[in-house]
């Protein structure tokens, strides 16, 4: 067993009897962990608010590779980002934290892609609520970008010619085709406009996203991009719980 010392994300937590939590954290170092917070929703829990969803945090971890759940010791709050609790906010910041917890794999760290998350955790924070859907997306190509199977977006997969007025995409071939080279069962037409969306979503720094002007996004044909992308090379991936969340919560807004 080790005692490590670790930055991490929380990304959700759950009861374990009467008073313990079990948490699952992002971390700079050793990936995705799953730890036992004891007594962590006791009256004098040592943990205090750390362990809500988005939070960053300095973790102490005693871990041992031969088991599936940790020990988690300690908790310091690096940021935490009140604003975030804004129902759509939160809504969409848990789409995040749902697409780490899905894509993250052992005990492998990806420091890279855990500042991309609290970059855009804090983007979300302070973003107009009509962009956070783009937000979210941006975060979603970049990340996949990170974890080596972004999208194909600038040249035909098949002929390697340069794309001008958008394609046919190809969810599990992983990209565009161009018009002579056909797209096959399961493609679909993905616009001009909506790929240089996506070309620019996966180019552009996270932070720069919340001015975008949100009503010149083609939200549907990126969405359905995405989703059909990430559903072909994310095992056991249906879609998010959390959009489906934060589309309900869409519907109650006046």
């Amino acid at each position: 067993m080790a005692i490590v010392q670790t930055e991490a994300i929380v990304l959700r937590s759950y009861r374990l009897g009467e008073t313990s939590l079990i948490v699952s954290l992002f971390t700079r170092e050793f990936g995705l962990m799953r730890c036992v917070a004891k007594g962590a929703r006791g009256p004098k829990s040592r943990f205090g608010a750390s362990l809500e969803p988005g939070v960053r945090v300095n973790a102490v971890v005693y871990r041992k590779l031969t088991r599936d759940l940790q020990l988690l010791s300690k908790t310091d709050i690096v940021e935490a980002l009140s604003l975030l609790w804004d129902p759509d906010r939160f809504a969409a910041a848990t789409q995040v934290l749902e697409f780490l917890e899905r894509a993250a794999y052992g005990e492998s760290g990806d420091p890279e892609l855990s500042d991309l998350a609290a970059e855009t955790l804090r983007a979300m924070s302070v973003a107009p609520v009509a962009c956070l859907e783009l937000i979210v997306r941006g975060f979603e190509i970049q990340a996949c970008d990170r974890l080596g199977y972004a999208p194909e977006l600038t040249a035909c997969l098949e002929c390697r010619k340069a794309l001008e007025q958008g394609g046919l995409f190809h969810p599990i071939r992983g990209g565009l085709l161009c018009e002579s080279c056909g797209g096959g069962q399961g493609s679909f037409r993905l616009s001009e406009r909506a790929r240089k969306t996506m070309v620019a979503m996966s180019a552009s720094p996270i932070g720069a996203l919340k001015g975008w002007a949100a009503e010149r996004y083609p939200e549907a044909e990126v969405a359905k991009a995405v989703e059909r992308f990430l559903m072909a090379h994310l095992e056991r991936f249906e879609g998010l719980r959390a959009g489906r969340v934060a589309e309900a919560i869409a519907g109650y807004r006046p």
